[in-house]
């Protein structure tokens, strides 16, 4: 038994240490952070955020799928790895450079991220470790060892540096700055293992194939867009129609949610690239009952103690996240077999289509939801979660059917 799943399980549990470590760390920070610059001024760094983590997923576009199983496919033939680990780096570089000239136009025309120039800038910069920051790599490696060691130092930096920094009210601004200097610290210290621990060397792959690896990408970037407006438009919303505190309040139950997420995410990214090597599809049935299991129990849990949750990470600032965190426990229950049913059944068994138009569906859901909210002037974070619920049903609903459809687990062989 543990023969056949102990990489599985050493990857897993590297992973589900490092994002624990991710999580807790910062909500460590997070009550200093309410009682020093408030809620309002919170909301706008997290604000400025999600305003960037839309233009830093063009840097990302689809490569950090497709070059994980190139990765894992070609993982004992150096000449390749160079050739992927380059091609994946010119074209993060190429991208960055545009989106940087569009973040800064958009500066310059718009009056609202005008007055926030400086906290976007800051936030901008951890796209630097987008580029250099090669979590597909380690993933394709399976080598989770490491990445958890690169990520522990830049979150460590990051949650010391608050501390240290962050002393009045108008040092909200360098919250940004030190979330980005802790991720190009992680970076910096990446490239030491890639290049010289494990000998990758950059070159000038062949035009037809670094034309190939960004060709590959494009299944999956439609997929990672629908994911970050998903993510981020709730938020984004919020700044716009709400105020701060509420964007706050979002902010703190949805990070809840995320560190609930945290075992299951895990569980599928070591799980992927074994998956998509061997196609065992005898492993998908007993790994279905565990997630199921897993999924289960953290929402009893987190539905259960949302209110001492919520008034400890808040500073007792932020009652109104207490029912929203109960709210989002459904998005939580749908979203944990969306995931499973996605990476690690549809696409490690070649079934990135459906895959892919499901996460667009759903973005689509979201989309007219928030249309609709916009037109009849129904603005509030309640119904922005009620939203996220709808469309996770979606695409679990989508995702589920293909999975049954291909006969990956249970109907007919497809």
């Amino acid at each position: 038994m543990f023969g056949k799943y102990g990489l599985v399980l050493k990857n897993a549990s590297y992973l589900t240490l490092f994002e624990v470590m991710r999580m807790v760390m910062p909500f460590i920070a997070l009550p200093y952070l309410f009682g020093v610059v408030g809620e309002e001024r919170y909301g706008t760094v997290v604000f400025a955020q999600a305003i960037v983590a839309l233009f830093t997923l063009f840097i990302n576009f689809g490569l950090d799928i497709s070059a994980v199983r190139d990765v894992s496919i070609h993982r004992n033939n150096p000449q390749r790895l160079n050739q992927i680990f380059s091609s994946v780096i010119l074209i993060k570089s190429a991208l960055a450079l545009f989106v940087t000239a569009v973040l800064a136009l958009m500066i310059r025309f718009i009056p609202a991220l005008s007055a926030i120039s400086t906290l976007l800038a800051f936030a901008f910069l951890a796209c630097l470790s987008d580029i250099w920051l090669p979590v597909w790599y380690y993933q394709g490696r399976e080598n989770m060892r490491v990445l958890t060691i690169v990520r522990f130092i830049s979150i460590a930096f990051y949650t010391v540096t608050l501390f240290l920094f962050i002393r009045r009210a108008e040092d909200y601004p360098y919250i940004a700055l030190l979330q980005s200097l802790g991720l190009i610290l992680s970076a910096a210290v990446s490239c030491y293992y890639v290049f010289v621990r494990d000998g990758i060397r950059l070159c000038f792959p062949p035009i037809a194939f670094i034309r190939r690896t960004f060709l590959d990408s494009i299944p999956f970037f439609a997929s990672r867009a629908s994911l970050a407006i998903n993510a981020y438009m709730a938020k984004i919303m919020s700044g716009i129609y709400l105020s701060g505190a509420e964007v706050a309040a979002f902010d703190v139950a949805q990070k809840v949610i995320n560190g609930g997420m945290v075992p299951i995410q895990m569980l599928n990214q070591a799980l992927y690239p074994n998956l998509s090597r061997s196609r065992d599809r005898a492993m998908l049935p007993s790994l279905l009952r565990i997630v199921a299991l897993l999924i289960a129990a953290i929402t009893v849990v987190l539905f259960a103690l949302s209110d001492p949750i919520v008034r400890i990470l808040s500073h007792g600032e932020l009652s109104e996240a207490s029912a929203l965190l109960r709210l989002l426990c459904l998005y939580l229950f749908f979203s944990g077999f969306s995931v499973f049913f996605g990476t690690s059944v549809l696409v490690a068994f070649g079934r990135q289509r459906p895959f892919n138009i499901s996460v667009i569906c759903s973005t689509a859901a979201l989309l007219l939801c928030y249309s609709v909210m916009i037109y009849f002037h129904l603005n509030s974070i309640y119904l922005y979660a009620l939203a996220l619920i709808v469309a996770e049903v979606v695409v679990l609903g989508y995702r589920a059917f293909f999975v049954r459809k291909y006969g990956l687990i249970g109907g007919r062989n497809g």
